[in-house]
């Protein structure tokens, strides 16, 4: 409990007015009595707030996105009989922002309020609401009181999924393009063979089966089934590669939410997703179809933070091996450095025997930037240079990976959700799995 700015302005007062009873000793008797009702009224204000009891009810999501907006609420309940004045925080998680908080509000006796205000969580993982702080005071404002209100709640940061819930449009080349995916398969272009028919406006010259048109004196086109059940596997690396970060988050939050997108299509696609981790955190989700399939990809990747560890491709690949019979496009989504070429490269090797293998080569942004810059002093000059060396060495590691089979996108983070499903849909496309 601590004396308000109006309880200290009427002390203050109180010992400038001490010096009229030094002149006039007559008034001496009057500044004492002032000296004991102020006394007096702080003594039962304190009292009152002693008194003074809340309770507490929190309402929020159980399961909040990723740098996205959510709103939370905190109900308070005043059984007391007095007036009070309340300056309200909600003790939130350090990882999150807010809006709206503290709240200044007055709550009458025996009634209860509401208050809301706005959070966004900075971080993925498991994160706590502690509890409710409140700064109570009386109608008479004399004396404040801090109470803190235990009310927990526990509450999972989930990779951005709100875009996903526009996955009915996905199928939709508009929505497609304004994501920046170039193209979807188009019908009948599949896998797959599934019959003949007379060719239609539109159709490929590759869709000719020349045989068939020769016999029939007529053009005659194949047309393919949409190739299904598939198996897409990510094959994430969790170590200290992706802690890289930029302004609006790290490279292992863009490739969560990559992944998350990616497997929702895949998913609508009729193929199975999984997912392997390794580089400190290993998880093994096999692969499945379905909305269970897409929650518990969910599930297993929200909470995983890039390691200090360094990359261990080889073992990687033979843990995956061994987990998985069945051929399947791998995706494996890392930051290369020039101390891993040799070992992730025969690692990419022996992975592409027998799957086909899609190596997302995450590109700082700042690496682009610096080289679209001209360098006017030495130390820009040196800068440059170190850049160029660094964008060449990865380009001729893209070059052996590429050159033992090795599919790859080099893209900066920001623009992977697009890039990556572009190219998932181009190999559907072609049916190169």
């Amino acid at each position: 409990m601590r004396p308000t700015p109006r309880t200290i302005k009427l002390g203050l007062l109180l010992a400038i007015l001490a010096f009229i009873p030094s002149i006039y000793p007559s008034v001496l008797p009057l500044w004492l009595a002032l000296l004991v009702v102020l006394l007096i009224i702080l003594t039962r204000d304190a009292i009152a707030l002693s008194k003074v009891s809340l309770q507490a009810e929190r309402s929020v999501r159980a399961v909040l996105p990723h740098l996205a907006w959510s709103d939370v609420s905190v109900r308070l309940t005043n059984n007391q009989t007095q007036h009070l004045s309340l300056t309200i925080h909600d003790m939130h998680p350090a990882s999150c922002k807010t809006q709206n908080l503290p709240i200044i509000e007055q709550l009458a006796a025996k009634s209860s309020l509401s208050v809301h205000y706005k959070c966004q969580p900075m971080e993925r993982g498991n994160v706590q609401f502690s509890g409710v702080e409140c700064q109570v005071t009386t109608a008479l404002h004399l004396l404040a009181r801090k109470l803190l209100i235990d009310t927990k709640s526990d509450v999972r940061v989930y990779p951005n999924y709100r875009g996903n819930q526009k996955s009915q449009l996905l199928s939709s080349k508009q929505f497609l393009d304004k994501l920046g995916i170039r193209r979807l398969p188009r019908q009948g272009e599949g896998g797959d063979f599934h019959q003949l028919r007379e060719f239609r406006d539109g159709d490929s010259i590759r869709q000719i089966d020349w045989k068939a048109t020769s016999r029939m004196r007529k053009p005659i086109s194949r047309e393919y089934a949409e190739e299904r059940d598939q198996q897409i596997v990510f094959l994430l690396d969790c170590s200290m590669r992706m802690r890289h970060q930029d302004e609006h988050g790290s490279h292992m939050d863009d490739a969560l939410n990559a992944i998350v997108l990616l497997g929702h299509i895949a998913l609508q696609q009729g193929d199975s997703t999984g997912l392997y981790t390794f580089g400190g955190i290993e998880r093994w989700i096999p692969p499945a179809k379905g909305q269970l399939a897409a929650r518990r990809l969910v599930q297993g990747l929200y909470d995983i933070q890039p390691t200090l560890e360094m990359p261990d491709y080889q073992a990687a690949i033979e843990n995956l091996a061994a987990k998985l019979k069945k051929r399947a496009l791998i995706i494996l989504i890392s930051n290369l450095r020039n101390e891993d070429g040799d070992s992730a490269l025969e690692a990419l090797r022996r992975l592409n025997k027998k799957h086909l293998v899609l190596m997302v080569d995450l590109r700082e942004a700042d690496l682009d930037e610096t080289l679209a810059i001209e360098p006017a002093t030495p130390a820009q000059s040196l800068l440059w240079a170190s850049a160029e060396h660094y964008a060449l060495t990865r380009k001729r590691q893209h070059k052996l990976a590429t050159a033992r089979g090795t599919k790859l996108l080099d893209v900066t983070p920001q623009n992977l959700s697009a890039n990556l499903i572009t190219r998932y849909l181009a190999i559907k496309q072609m049916g190169q799995l």
